[in-house]
């Protein structure tokens, strides 16, 4: 860890000599360790180490930005010259009328520890009986059955000429597994994961998701009502989350450019992007243009609040910005925090009741090839469950489910009170309970 006022005085002093007034470091680093056990061999491990320390300098209403993976004092010299002479290329963005960010923000308070850091022992240890468990479980386990965890820390500040000191820590563990069973000649798979503290965590429930899909049968073509499991919907969410950018919809890259304040999605819907999220170890106090985060409603009962911003994007729509700015060599991204569908109080066991003869879809993959985040078209192999009378039946496999994202979100017929989130080693997340849409095209058996 560098010293920050050493750091400080140093960027001062070169600052003063090249004639600079307007300054800003960013410096972070983080750690990390993750390993993958099959069966009982561990056949990855990898630790890393990566820190990174940024400069901006804004000369003559020009931004210059300069990056580097080394960090330590003998390079301050030669990274603000580089920044300086960035600043000299002509700006193609007239636009764009660059800041140094000062104080007065009123930066939120965390509410929650750096969260759970795991040893490389644990980690081993935690696989290995996360394996035993598994095998031990079920004599229909079979080989290829593999778990994984992973765990990382991070740390980052700001320190600028405006007199902004900023500063910011996190960390956090998980363990996934994906287990085989095997029934004869019929092979299924599961996939199950939990953050935090990953000693104590129980990987059965795979198990027995896998055991239920044993016998799958195939499903006519046709529209039917859908459910989503949490996780399958969080894909969409993923996937899509990119058309609520401000910076996409200026370009064209969203249907939601001039859709503030009009209904794009069913009255039961309400999405929140809060990098405050209770109890999430990587939450956000400040964006990556030195903003303040706060709490956001994206989508309210069913009505457009709001695109995210950062400052660059805020400005060119008129507005201001959303600290949704994330700091890259490239610039300056726009990325939500916990994104998220609010649970309402209804049952699984009522949305299966109000789909009536429909489908429970519990597996889906492909997103990366089958779904268009631009047009919002999808088309996505799934597997799940027959709903009969309002009841889950039997499983079902080898369909494809297709449609229209920005549609399904009209269509969306109520949302359950089981809210997950996926498993991730980032401020970046989605989040979305069971979602029940009233009709989608199913292509089965031929």
């Amino acid at each position: 860890m560098i010293d920050r006022e050493a750091l400080r005085n140093a960027v001062q002093k070169e600052c003063a000599r090249l004639g600079v007034e307007d300054w800003e470091i960013v410096f972070s680093s983080g750690t990390s360790i993750s390993a993958e056990m099959v069966d009982e061999e561990l056949v990855e491990f990898s630790s890393a180490t990566e820190t990174g320390i940024s400069a901006r300098l804004v000369v003559d209403g020009r931004e210059g930005v300069a990056t580097s993976q080394r960090v330590d004092l003998s390079i301050i010299s030669d990274l603000l010259a580089r920044a300086l002479e960035n600043s000299r290329v002509k700006d193609v963005d007239s636009s764009y009328i660059p800041e140094i960010h000062g104080p007065g923000d009123a930066y939120p308070e965390k509410t929650c520890g750096r969260g759970y850091l795991s040893s490389a022992a644990e980690i081993r240890d935690v696989l290995a009986r996360t394996q035993r468990t598994l095998f031990s479980s079920d004599g229909r386990v079979s080989k290829g059955t593999s778990s994984s965890a992973a765990t990382g820390s991070g740390e980052s500040y700001v320190e600028n000429s405006k007199g902004l000191s900023l500063y910011d820590s996190w960390a956090s563990s998980y363990v996934s597994s994906s287990v085989i069973v095997k029934d004869g000649e019929d092979v299924k798979n599961a996939f199950h994961a939990i953050e935090g503290d990953i000693c104590k965590a129980d990987m059965r429930p795979a198990v027995d998701k896998a055991l239920k899909r044993l016998s799958a049968g195939t499903l006519a073509s046709g529209p039917r009502p859908v459910i989503f499991t949490p996780d399958c919907f969080n894909m969409f969410l993923s996937t899509f989350s990119s058309a609520f950018s401000g910076k996409n919809a200026l370009l064209g890259l969203s249907p939601y450019g001039d859709k503030v304040g009009d209904m794009v999605a069913s009255p039961c819907v309400t999405l929140i992007d809060d990098p405050l999220y209770p109890d999430y170890p990587a939450q956000r106090t400040f964006d990556g243009d030195a903003y303040a985060t706060y709490t956001k409603t994206v989508i309210e009962d069913g009505v457009l609040k709001t695109l995210l911003y950062n400052r660059q994007w805020a400005l060119k729509a008129g507005c201001r910005t959303t600290g949704n700015a994330l700091s890259t060599a490239a610039g300056s991204a726009i990325f939500p925090y916990s994104f998220y569908i609010v649970p309402s109080s209804s049952s699984f066991d009522e949305l299966a009741a109000k789909a009536g003869e429909g489908l429970y879809i519990t597996a889906m993959k492909g997103f990366h090839a089958g779904a268009d985040a631009v047009s919002g078209d999808f088309s996505i192999e799934s597997s799940g469950f027959i709903i009969s009378h309002g009841k889950v039946e039997e499983p079902v496999q080898g369909f494809t489910v297709a449609g229209n994202f920005f549609q399904m979100l009209k269509d969306i017929q109520a949302v359950g009170d089981d809210l997950e989130f996926d498993v991730t080693l980032s401020s970046f997340r989605t989040g979305s309970p069971s979602v029940l849409v009233s009709g989608l095209s199913i292509a089965g058996k031929q």
